[in-house]
C-alpha cells in the first residue's frame, strides 16, 4: 500500500517461516512492515529470517537494494 507521503507499508499476519520470509522480502525492498503475531518469540524468529535474507538477497539482484523499511510488531488486535 502506498501512503500519501509516498511511503509503502504492508501488514503481515504471522511471523513464522512464511510470514518472516515475506517480512524480510518487503523490508529489504524498502517497505515499512508491521507483523502481527502473539508469539512472544516472534521478533526473534523474524529477526533470524531477516538476518539470513540480509546476507542472501543482495546476491540475487544486479543493483543495490533500497534503504530498508521500518519493522514493527503487534501482539494483539485493537478491537472497537
Amino acid at each position: 500500500m502506498m501512503n500519501g507521503d509516498g511511503s509503502r507499508k504492508v501488514a503481515i499476519v504471522g511471523g513464522g517461516v512464511i510470514g518472516g520470509g515475506w517480512a524480510a522480502r518487503f523490508l529489504l525492498n524498502g517497505f515499512g512492515v508491521a507483523v502481527f503475531d502473539p508469539d512472544p518469540e516472534a521478533a526473534r524468529k523474524v529477526g533470524e529470517v531477516i538476518g539470513n535474507a540480509r546476507r542472501a538477497l543482495p546476491g540475487l539482484y544486479d543493483k543495490p537494494l533500497p534503504a530498508e523499511g521500518e519493522l514493527v510488531f503487534a501482539t494483539h488486535w485493537n478491537r472497537r
